[in-house]
């Protein structure tokens, strides 16, 4: 092989041009790390399998391993709960339940709880009142989403002139994506897109007809049985300041209207007009900032007090050239945004895509944090599916490890005897140092190559497994190639090397389409193996294959 002329080669000024794009992206975008690796996995492939360059082929696998390396050392690598322990939280239900709905219960949450499948997440079943989530407590940011994911029921409303036009029910859950910052409207940061049943397109368009320009009014878990108090100036303070409050008050009663389940809107000064609770759950919604008098006071007329903070009780106006300026936004009541109808939607005809959107606080960096926060929880929320029983999260608990560092110390030994073995194997199949010292040298790499990737997310026992049975896979290609070029018969190497890659293409082909089923099927233990599998196979066909070829068939010609 020639590498003299490497540099010049313009080829190669790709390979390194893009080698320095997602250095670039590792660096300063680490949350995206392993999308990145992933990302450089394809490109690098991609152009591997192409080029016939031998030194070209050595150049990616080599610019994807270094990649990798780089990622380790700047960001880490995340393990799962058997290596590096946990964090519980305890879901208990409202009431006590049957076995089936026990299990509903746990898949929903499972679901929730899985970012990608590629984080790990076990839930549990406890007695008939209790269902426990433990994730790795490396990952103080998925707590804190998974904990805010688990708070809500999930029960998703379309409300507009005090009826229900679309729910939850309704949502086919294949179809609820991001929708992409050039598709939204000026007045939206985020969007979540979604279809909906032909049965729930029809009753959409029997509730909207000839109301447009109506508010639509997008709850998630809205209080069926609550009313909500609130002092003046919370009421006001995200308000435009031209308008006046009786305005905002008509805005905002017109949003919480819904036939035999509105929401009541008091302010503090007119606690005498409060009458007693209906039932000992109704809610009295209240920011925690306010005095314990008001909410022992709402506690004698019988209702439960439920306190948020003080951002979330403040109600988001906006002005519009319709009529008052509307209520966009309430989280303390599940309000998350309330979009206007426009008249192609009610006219009476059927349609079955929609769109929930909003905005999102902030600015810079913040904002982008924010935007997707809130399209991650509205996602994960509407593919989870509500939840039959109300739910009530408990104080976190601390696990340890069950095996810890020193379980990933014997995976790691474990990894590494493999390799041993499978050199000693091939020396007595070859005896050649010069044909073993490639295929151990591959079979580093691409371990190096998965751990990283992988270790961007998350390594649990089921990855770690699927990496071992990667490398298995791997070893056998190159046994494949080997064999095939050591033949002893007219065929040119050209030939030799197309009979062996297909071969190779038909075990990756077969091995792609086994995890498939594994990689949808909503088994989160399950997902990590097949990931890690289905990457595995990837990167030999498109990397690690080419370039172990170009290296052992320029050995074999010597």
């Amino acid at each position: 092989m020639n590498f003299n002329n490497l540099f010049s080669n313009k080829k190669f000024l790709v390979v390194l041009f893009s080698f320095l794009l997602i250095l670039g992206g590792l660096a300063f975008y680490s949350l995206y790390a392993g999308l990145f690796l992933i990302f450089s996995l394809l490109v690098f492939g991609i152009l591997s399998l192409f080029w016939k360059e031998k030194e070209l082929r050595i150049a990616a696998l080599s610019a994807l391993v270094l990649l990798s390396l780089i990622n380790v050392g700047l960001n880490g690598m995340k393990f799962g709960i058997d290596f590096s322990g946990g964090t519980r939280i305890p879901v208990i239900l409202e009431h006590s339940v049957d076995e089936e709905t026990m299990n509903e219960l746990v898949d929903i949450i499972k679901k929730r709880s899985s970012v990608l499948g590629l984080s790990e997440v076990r839930v549990r079943a406890v007695g008939d009142m209790e269902i426990d989530v433990e994730i790795p407590s490396s990952n103080e940011e998925q707590i804190a989403f998974i904990e805010d994911v688990l708070s809500h029921q999930g029960v998703y409303q379309g409300i507009t002139d005090g009826k229900v036009a679309i729910q939850g029910d309704d949502i086919l859950p294949g179809t609820i994506k991001a929708v992409p910052s050039p598709y939204l409207g000026s007045s939206a940061d985020w969007g979540v897109s979604f279809s909906v049943t032909t049965e729930g397109a029809k009753h959409f368009a029997e509730t909207v007809k000839g109301k447009a320009n109506y508010p639509l009014y997008m709850y998630l878990d809205r209080p069926s049985d609550a009313i909500i108090i609130i002092s003046r100036e919370d009421f006001t303070a995200k308000s435009p300041s031209t308008s006046s409050i009786d305005d905002l008050i008509d805005a905002a009663e017109d949003a919480l209207v819904l036939e035999d389940k509105t929401i009541n809107l008091y302010f503090i000064d007119e606690l005498e007009d409060i009458p007693s609770a209906k039932t000992n759950k109704t809610l009295a919604i209240v920011s925690e900032d306010y005095s314990q008098d008001l909410k022992q006071s709402l506690e004698s007329l019988g209702y439960t007090v439920r306190e948020y903070p003080a951002e979330e009780i403040q109600p988001s106006f906006i002005n519009v050239t319709y009529g008052f300026p509307p209520l966009e936004k309430w989280e303390a009541v599940g309000l998350l945004s309330a979009p206007y109808l426009n008249e192609g939607i009610t006219d009476g005809s059927i349609h079955t895509n929609y769109q929930i959107s909003g905005r999102a606080e902030g600015t810079g960096t913040e904002k982008y944090n924010n935007i997707e926060e809130n399209e991650k929880r509205i996602i994960s929320v509407l593919k989870g599916g509500a939840l039959p029983v109300k739910i009530s999260i408990e104080s976190r608990t601390i696990l340890p490890a069950s095996l810890g560092s020193e379980f990933l110390r014997l995976s790691l030994i474990g990894i590494g005897s493999a390799l041993v073995v499978i050199s000693i194997l091939i020396g007595l199949r070859y005896r050649k140092i010069k044909i073993i010292l490639p295929i151990v040298i591959i079979s580093i790499s691409e371990l190096i190559i998965l751990l990283s990737i992988l270790g961007s997310f998350t390594i649990d026992l089921a990855a770690m497994a699927g990496i071992i049975a990667a490398i298995g896979v791997g070893v056998d290609a190159q046994i494949v190639i080997t064999d095939e070029l050591l033949k002893k018969d007219i065929k040119s190497h050209e030939v030799k090397m197309d009979n062996a890659f297909q071969i190779i293409k038909t075990n990756v082909i077969v091995a792609i389409v086994a995890m498939v089923p594994l990689l949808f099927s909503g088994l989160v233990e399950v997902i990590g193996f097949a990931i890690s599998t289905i990457l595995g196979s990837l990167l030999g066909y498109l990397l690690s294959r080419p370039a172990y070829a170009a290296i052992v068939e320029n050995i074999l010609e010597e």
